[in-house]
């Protein structure tokens, strides 16, 4: 008698759009994993360099590999989704052809997640990594929503919301598939912000677990296609409107999260403008004000002689104005981050020696 077919455990959703130079890396992270996916299941978008050769050569050596080829680009949401519908596993982890995971981070989360099965996701911590120097220079999130490895109910996500966000980093988690499909998926409308607005929608249904250990890599390019997109003033004014209404119209959400919520992009976005060279202040001006006293003010602060300083008047202006997050918080991560550095950093240099060489082309990292 055939042995009954088991349904894949865990599933890999790998986008990929003119990666040539990296994918190849972020493939051989996901095989090295000491508890490898059930199945990878990669979506080239329509990709015109050579993408399609370095896949397939993976794909003819890891049978786990499966290859989902679009005519032409649609994006990167798409192309999430459609790896997504095709998905098998209970679990599923969407993963970025500029990005890499580190070791244990696929048997960490299908450990936690089995033994706590009423909760949504998990997620830890990324490493940003300098995509030019290779060279990891921070970790995210800024602020942990709890100090120690453990479960985060729905009731203190609710709570974690009103002082702080960005505590789900989808580099760096494992979903439930059945969580993902009761919530809605992935919204097109939403843009690159759609697998955020999900985090937090599970998050907020169903809870997750959290582990304050770097589980994976975020490459970080400045002058990626993401970055200078979200520079973009239109498309940012518009996302101010969109956004919060899709928020304010969702009973997921608590009531007062979408004001909240477009405060927080407004000063993310704006400090992606302060760190650009030179500065972009015209983006500043039309996303970081609301009033004409504060483009006022902040037009002053900008015109401050330097390169550090004016960044750094407008980063605490626009800071006092819109409080983002709590700095109780950002404090208290910051300091427990000083004393796990020499670990991370040592677990990133175990890594990168069984890897291949750093990608050195400008990404399309994400939107964080």
């Amino acid at each position: 008698m055939d042995p009954v077919p088991t349904s894949p455990t865990l599933s890999v959703v790998l986008p990929n759009y003119n990666h040539a130079q990296c994918v190849g890396r972020a493939i051989t992270a996901l095989l090295a994993q000491e508890r490898p996916a059930d199945e990878i299941i990669i979506v080239d978008d329509g990709s015109t360099d050579d993408s399609m050769r370095v896949i397939e050569t993976f794909a003819a050596a890891a049978p786990a590999i499966r290859v989902l080829a679009n005519a032409r680009n649609q994006g990167v949401i798409p192309a999430l989704q459609r790896g997504l519908e095709s998905a098998r596993g209970k679990y599923v982890y969407f993963a970025a052809a500029d990005d890499y995971v580190l070791p244990g981070f696929f048997a960490l989360a299908l450990r936690r997640l089995e033994a706590n099965p009423d909760l949504g996701l998990f997620c830890g911590e990324s490493v940003l990594v300098d995509g030019r120097s290779d060279r990891p220079f921070a970790v995210r999130p800024a602020t942990r929503p709890i100090a120690r490895a453990g479960r985060v109910g729905t009731v203190a996500v609710r709570e974690l919301l009103q002082r702080t966000d960005n505590w789900i980093l989808t580099g760096s988690a494992v979903f439930r598939r059945d969580c993902i499909r009761s919530s809605g998926g992935l919204d097109p409308r939403l843009g690159s912000f759609a697998d955020g607005w999900l985090s937090r929608k599970i998050a907020l249904t169903f809870g997750f677990f959290f582990e304050p250990t770097a589980v994976a890599t975020w490459v970080v390019f400045p002058d990626s296609v993401s970055r200078r997109t979200a520079r973009e003033i239109e498309r940012a004014q518009h996302f101010l409107e969109a956004v919060p209404a899709l928020i304010a119209a969702d009973a997921v959400f608590p009531e007062w999260y979408a004001a909240l919520f477009r405060e927080r992009w407004r000063f993310a976005t704006c400090r992606l403008a302060l760190q650009a060279s030179p500065i972009d202040k015209s983006f500043v001006l039309a996303i970081g004000a609301r009033s004409t006293a504060e483009r006022a003010q902040l037009a002053l602060l900008l015109s401050v002689p330097g390169r550090r300083l004016p960044r750094l008047l407008a980063l605490a202006l626009l800071w006092y104005r819109l409080r983002p997050t709590s700095l109780a918080a950002l404090l208290r991560t910051m300091l427990a981050l000083r004393t796990v550095r020499l670990v991370v950093g040592f677990r990133w240099g175990q890594f990168r020696s069984k890897t291949t060489a750093p990608a050195t082309s400008a990404g399309t990292d994400r939107h964080r």
